[in-house]
């Protein structure tokens, strides 16, 4: 027991000076991992690394990461998420909070095409924060609603995290996209609720909301014209993931080529520059991705190899202790780490660890985990000092004030863990649909 102690300390001692010291997190993670295999295990056991390595990125599930990417890029490039916001403004100026709600539902449906926190903050945030300062709108919750917003594009799918999730634990992506819709749902709805509620009884937050006549009507049906081919996109790719007609990886292909059509003949922006940056961006990301996977299952093979997932195990198991109390100190730990790792790196340092006690010990379906684990997160890119979603946010916003957005993402960070403790009380929320398929 004290050499297995004596292992483990000397691996989080080297894994977090390397990430202190700004190293790529794929070489950090590499780098612990070669170490941890030739000086702290027995044998020649870092000489299997290279076909392990081939194999990590040699999958199927994996060809929908760029896919997904290039399908969210062609969007982002050409500009497309200013119809989105558009037409959803148009459709929720009468409800209480006005525009606001604009910001959450553009981004939910922004974040079903692209997969990433990301590219949503930035394609929504930039469409709909000048318009929502002129029109009279406290910055604070602005600056909040995109944020929290933003954060739902790893939650709905398709989530390219998931992707990476499903990869590292052999878990189904085609689940964990179904299971991850009534979360969603709830969490985006928590994000209305409490902009309507904010809304009213701080009516000077928000400037009067639009009367429902005539007119309003009118507005309703452009605004369709605006989202019916991004609805049509994504309802595409659930469903015929959800009814078994394509695979994850199948369906990102035939989104790929719906999302160009759609760009080309529907809202009439393609050109050769919006076709190029699309494909260096994704070719960029999905490199990036890939070679942190790699990292991840370097680790995840070190720490294997070494028996620390199997001694953390035993250890858990033998702590007379709800299973509750265990899963709460885990998400006080995502929620420590997740103030200085991004979100991402986070889940790859941390999923070799945690699954095997998660899933194993405290007996939590892997599905429930992965979506639940998205959630966490999310909290991680709207914490400083490290969360990346906040710091675009307030780049949007101008750059000026960080306490603005910090104090307008702080009620959405609330709902985040007021959703992670239903999803904890009631499994069934994200267990029941996957069930199904």
């Amino acid at each position: 027991m004290d050499t297995m102690v004596t292992n483990i300390s000397i691996m989080l001692f080297f894994l977090f000076l390397c990430l202190g010291m700004g190293m790529w997190i794929w070489s950090a993670l590499y780098g612990v991992a070669i170490f941890s295999l030739m000086f702290l295990g027995s044998g020649n056991m870092h000489g299997i690394l290279g076909g392990m390595l081939f194999n990590s990125i040699n999958s199927y599930p994996l060809v929908a990461i760029p896919l997904f990417i290039v399908m969210g890029e062609l969007l982002i490039k050409s500009g497309s998420s200013t119809f989105i916001f558009r037409g959803v403004k148009k459709i929720f100026s009468v409800f209480p909070g006005g525009m606001l709600h604009s910001n959450i539902i553009s981004c939910s449906i922004f974040a079903a095409c692209s997969g990433s926190s990301t590219a949503t903050t930035l394609a929504i945030g930039e469409v709909s924060y000048p318009e929502l300062i002129k029109a009279g709108y406290d910055r604070k919750i602005v600056l909040g609603s995109i944020a929290a917003g933003g954060s739902l594009g790893i939650l709905i799918p398709p989530s390219i995290i998931m992707i990476i999730y499903g990869s590292l634990t052999c878990t189904s992506i085609g689940k964990l996209f179904v299971g991850g819709v009534v979360p969603g749902i709830i969490l985006a709805g928590s994000f209305l609720v409490w902009i309507g509620i904010s809304g009213t009884i701080h009516p000077g937050m928000v400037p009067e909301r639009s009367e429902f006549n005539k007119q309003y009507l009118k507005n309703v049906f452009f605004a369709l014209k605006d989202l019916w081919p991004v609805i049509l996109l994504v309802g595409f790719v659930m469903v015929s993931i959800y009814g078994g007609y394509a695979t994850p990886t199948e369906a990102a292909a035939v989104g790929a080529v719906f999302s160009l059509l759609v760009v080309a003949f529907v809202y009439r922006r393609l050109t050769w520059k919006v076709v190029v940056e699309s494909l260096r961006r994704t070719m960029f990301l999905t490199c990036m991705m890939m070679i942190c996977i790699i990292g991840a299952r370097a680790l995840g093979m070190a720490l294997s190899m070494l028996e620390v997932p199997q001694f953390l195990s035993n250890y858990v198991s033998s702590l007379e202790v709800n299973r509750y109390i265990v899963w709460a100190a885990l998400i006080l730990i995502y929620m420590i780490l997740g103030c200085l790792i991004d979100g991402i790196d986070l889940m790859l340092v941390t999923t070799p660890v945690f699954y095997p006690i998660v899933v194993n010990v405290l007996g939590f379906d892997p599905i429930w985990y992965g979506v639940v684990l998205v959630i966490i997160l999310e909290i991680s890119l709207l914490t400083p000092p490290v969360g990346f979603n906040l710091y675009i946010t307030h780049g949007v916003g101008g750059g000026k004030r960080l306490q603005d957005t910090i104090l307008g993402v702080l009620p959405f960070l609330i709902l985040m863990l007021v959703v992670i403790a239903l999803l904890s009380a009631f499994p069934e929320l994200v267990t029941y649909l996957p069930s199904r398929m």
